[in-house]
């Protein structure tokens, strides 16, 4: 009888943020909203890292899974300085936004939902397009990682607090 008024008077706490912690997901791209495909690799790449390092990846089990979806790529001066006569990119912000949902099985709801995470990556700017086409390459798979690794940090219940100044 002291068990069962014991359990009835608990405070029932259970954590906002995350899902059971011996659960463990497989990663799926979902949504891509962007023409870079290489970004939603490096997204979902982050994810798988993120949860292997955890020990929360499980491979080739079709549920759970968190799958994530690429929503946007933002990219945003960083100044601009004259070389010869010509504006030039100082440079520049490189940002990748996506959101994950964790679902446990066909035609469910998810039983948790990232919202949109955005993660951002600095790059300077150069005046041989050949270097900046490398350095915006690098900075976009970057970004892309980290933001998926946030996705994956948040899913496992992990507080994940942006990155972007205020």
């Amino acid at each position: 009888m002291g068990l069962c008024a014991a359990s009835l008077s608990s405070c029932g706490y259970r954590s906002v943020y995350g899902q059971p912690g011996s659960q463990r997901l497989s990663v799926q791209i979902g949504q891509v909203l962007i023409p870079e495909f290489v970004a939603a690799q490096a997204t979902a790449s982050g994810a798988r890292s993120e949860l292997a390092a955890a020990g929360a990846l499980v491979s080739g089990a079709p549920f759970p899974r968190l799958v994530v979806d690429v929503l946007r790529v933002d990219e945003l001066s960083r100044g601009i300085h004259v070389e010869a006569g010509q504006p030039r990119a100082a440079g520049m912000s490189i940002a990748v936004t996506a959101r994950g949902r964790v679902f446990q099985g066909e035609n469910q709801e998810p039983s948790l939902d990232t919202g949109d995470l955005r993660r951002s990556v600095q790059v300077s700017g150069d005046s041989n397009p050949r270097v900046d086409s490398a350095a915006y390459d690098a900075a976009l798979r970057s970004a892309a990682e980290r933001c998926g690794r946030a996705v994956a940090r948040f899913a496992l219940g992990i507080p994940e607090p942006s990155d972007e100044p205020p």
